[in-house]
């Protein structure tokens, strides 16, 4: 299971509850359904594992003990995205009983480790962050660079809505600790949290070394998330072969029932088609993924991207229904729900619609969009909204405003190697010659 070799670690469970069956010790059976049952939900099998812990429980629940706690926490895990109720007092339950009963400090990390997903995925992600720290601490002082790993690549994910600088560290600092005990499927993990951070930032090139290290170092080419990470980056820069062949090489990931897989998939095939320039499909796409936006959380990675992406595609194809539908969908969360830069996004979206209206305010909300952009720390997303501000100054008569605009734009993208943002840049000055990344 270390090593990511799912099918190989069911057949070694299924052989060994057989044996317990075989020999009466049906609790220990039980046991062995619950490490099935792990290796079926990183797999994406979720239903399958969802019965097998299901079933263990009707076991364990008898005489409670760390096994039943385990169950109850890989239950949880399992209906973190698609029963959050459930994922909620399992997570809860689980706690309460590992503390009653005495489990060691190892095993109250990964609870603690579960309740802090939970409550990243439900918006709550203040008290994550508290329950994050408070399983490094415990990982640190036993000295388990296994969980400590764990624990920072979630905690990374976490800090990424609001600074992905600090994620981009603690992702960083997981990955050695993984590489060090050779956890492979988590360090995968590791790697893509990092990228996605460098993502934000604008360290496209750092994220590039960090997946040819992944790839050619450690040994890490075949397992699917980090193909998709490698098409995600290509589609970015405007690579659109590498990103589709990178899409036609996933397997495991297109039947996985894991909504993270699900959106992953169609937010690099989001990015692929605007490589290709075909907007209509990056709007369906990216509307694809956002579809995941109740079971992830509207703050997940996934969701950030695409947002933007899906807003900007619909303004441009004039689909005013798409706009307000999408508009609608972040206005349908808590405002605490959205992250600094949806909430900037959204500001654009406004500002470009003020401008569509021959709206007076749109000068002002253009200016205001801008800012908050830019105390985001996310060149690309900054990028295209000086574009967008850009084409309002042009239309206005405003030159040289528009010129500073996507001069400041021009540096991001070139720094970024991103072809598909300089295309946009070319197309507001079509007497240039075209602009290569």
């Amino acid at each position: 299971m270390t090593n990511g070799d799912y099918s190989a670690a069911i057949a070694h469970a299924e052989r060994a509850r057989a044996d317990h069956l075989e020999a009466g010790q049906v609790r220990a059976a039980a046991r062995i359904q619950v490490d099935a049952g792990e290796a079926l939900r990183r797999w994406g099998r979720h239903a399958e594992a969802r019965e097998r812990f299901t079933a263990a429980l009707e076991v364990l629940r008898a005489d409670p003990d760390a096994d039943t706690v385990r169950a109850l926490d890989q239950l949880a895990v399992v209906n973190i995205f698609a029963d959050p109720p459930d994922a909620d007092s399992h997570s809860a339950e689980a706690l309460i009983l590992g503390q009653a009963i005495g489990i060691d400090d190892e095993q109250f990390s990964d609870l603690i480790l579960t309740r802090a997903i939970y409550l990243s995925s439900a918006g709550r992600r203040r008290e994550s962050i508290a329950y994050l720290r408070e399983a490094a601490r415990l990982a640190t002082e036993s000295g388990d660079n296994f969980h400590l790993g764990r624990v920072l690549l979630n905690l990374a994910d976490t800090l990424s809505v609001t600074d992905p600088a600090a994620a981009a560290q603690a992702a960083q600092t997981a990955v050695g600790h993984l590489r060090r005990v050779g956890a492979r499927d988590y360090l995968a993990v590791a790697v893509m949290n990092l990228i996605e951070a460098l993502l934000q930032t604008g360290g496209w090139d750092a994220a590039e070394a960090e997946l040819s290290q992944a790839v050619d170092a450690d040994g890490l080419g075949d397992l699917e998330y980090l193909k998709c990470y490698r098409g995600w980056l290509a589609a970015l820069r405007g690579d659109a072969a590498t990103a589709e062949d990178m899409l036609g090489q996933l397997s495991d990931q297109r039947a996985s029932e894991d909504p993270q897989d699900q959106a992953q998939i169609s937010i690099v095939e989001a990015f692929t088609a605007v490589a290709r320039r075909e907007p209509q499909s990056a709007l369906r796409h990216a509307r694809s993924t956002l579809g995941h936006a109740s079971s992830l959380g509207i703050s997940h990675e996934y969701m950030r991207w695409a947002w933007p992406l899906a807003t900007r595609s619909a303004h441009d194809l004039g689909d005013t229904s798409a706009s307000h539908e999408l508009r609608a969908l972040l206005d349908s969360f808590p405002p605490g729900h959205l992250t600094p830069m949806q909430r900037a996004e959204r500001d654009l979206a406004r500002a470009r619609l003020a401008a569509g209206d021959g709206d007076q305010a749109a000068d002002e909300a253009f200016a205001a969009a801008i800012s908050r952009l830019r105390s985001g720390n996310r060149p690309y997303h900054l990028a295209h909204g000086l574009v967008d501000h850009a084409q309002h100054l042009t239309r206005g008569g405003d030159d040289a405003a528009a010129a500073v605009a996507l001069a400041e734009a021009g540096d991001i993208a070139r720094r970024l190697r991103c072809q598909p943002l300089l295309d946009r840049i070319a197309e507001l000055a079509p007497a240039r010659p075209r602009i290569e990344a």
